[in-house]
């Protein structure tokens, strides 16, 4: 003969809660560890810009030449969470080592080449670009651009 299951209310209800809980947590570790997005899908936008290392000069009153370098845009505004591609090209100056200070972004630029960096804007800023070869008053610098990450 079969059985009979009387059911309260109470654990009707106790019951309906911990399936909906079991559902529920089951939906969400499904999206995080099976369905999650990559991160390069997260990216809010690519951005890419081209930058130039520029030389200024000027005769001194004296007979000095005072040379000075620049990255030319000096600053680049991005929001948090963009791609960002630097196609840095060399115009003036031999070599350029640079560092992104706090982004992690190394490199380096030659004359009469183009070097690229790309870099997920992770944080927000504002972080210097800074050419190792001319990172003071006496090699001709500082020469200093800026990522601003709003």
């Amino acid at each position: 003969m079969g059985r009979i299951f009387i059911l309260r209310r109470r654990s009707l209800l106790f019951m309906l809660l911990v399936a909906a809980f079991v559902i529920g947590s089951g939906t969400y570790i499904y999206d995080f560890f099976w369905n999650s997005e990559p991160v390069a899908s997260k990216v809010k936008a690519e951005k890419e810009f081209s930058i130039i290392t520029t030389e200024y000069k000027a005769n001194m009153e004296d007979g000095r030449v005072l040379e000075v370098y620049r990255w030319n845009p000096g600053m680049i505004v991005v929001e948090k969470g963009d791609k960002v591609t630097l196609n840095i090209l060399g115009v003036q100056g031999n070599m350029h080592p640079f560092e992104i200070k706090g982004l992690g972004v190394k490199g380096e630029v030659r004359k009469g080449r183009e070097t690229k960096v790309t870099f997920i804007a992770d944080q927000e800023g504002t972080f210097p670009i800074i050419c190792q070869t001319h990172s003071g008053v006496e090699s001709n610098g500082p020469m200093v651009g800026y990522i601003v990450v709003d």
